[in-house]
């Protein structure tokens, strides 16, 4: 058995594929992703249907969190006039059902991250999709964890991949034109596939 762990999708359909067919996933491997499924990128419905089509276990990033939020999209402003155009209505209850974390025997999933200095389970919501740093410092938020369950995280496509001693950072900006990472923990070993094109500008800072 492998477990393959997917840094963030954002749409980017061909290079989902990629990335498993490097894989070449078998009945008894397991996948998660670290959410951050939809948006930005071309293909959030093809992305969530393979996703549920190979069982892969996803939680819930900001741009699920925030469709959420959003959703019926009754006013026409920036953010509910691009998650209308994802046309993913279909898919709501698959979103509806993605947990903040994911916790096993050896590590935990989060999609960003939490605040080591208070228990886990007590972070809210809008932390574990959206810490970066903590208390308004340049600190990343892993510098204060020293638990011994390594923690795979996504979210900060700017700081690219980390390879920390209990932490692990998979994104590595497929949509932003890098690539999609995927780490398989019993190999030790990253597999990626290159972005096809930029889709989205980097250092657009707008949630969509």
């Amino acid at each position: 058995m492998r477990t393959l762990i997917i840094g963030d999708i954002h749409g980017c359909y061909d290079e989902l594929q990629s990335l498993l067919e490097k894989f070449d996933p078998n009945d008894n491997d397991k996948i998660f992703s670290v959410g951050d499924v939809i948006n930005r990128g071309p293909e959030s419905k093809k992305c969530i249907d393979l996703l549920k089509q190979l069982n892969v276990k996803t939680v819930m990033g900001n741009h699920e969190y925030w469709y959420l939020k959003t959703f019926p999209f009754t006013d026409n402003s920036i953010t509910s006039s691009n998650f209308r155009r994802l046309e993913i209505e279909e898919r709501l209850e698959w979103i509806k059902s993605l947990p903040f974390y994911l916790i096993t025997d050896d590590f935990i999933i989060v999609h960003a991250g939490f605040d080591p200095a208070i228990a886990f389970k007590d972070n809210s919501h809008e932390t574990f999709v959206s810490v970066r740093t903590l208390n308004h410092t340049e600190s990343p938020w892993f510098d204060g964890y020293c638990g011994t369950k390594h923690i795979y995280f996504g979210h900060w496509a700017k700081r690219g991949l980390f390879f920390g001693k209990n932490v692990t950072g998979l994104d590595s900006g497929c949509v932003y034109g890098g690539k999609l990472s995927g780490y398989i923990i019993e190999e030790n070993r990253l597999i990626q596939a290159p972005a096809k094109k930029i889709y989205h500008d980097i250092n657009d800072e707008t949630l969509v």
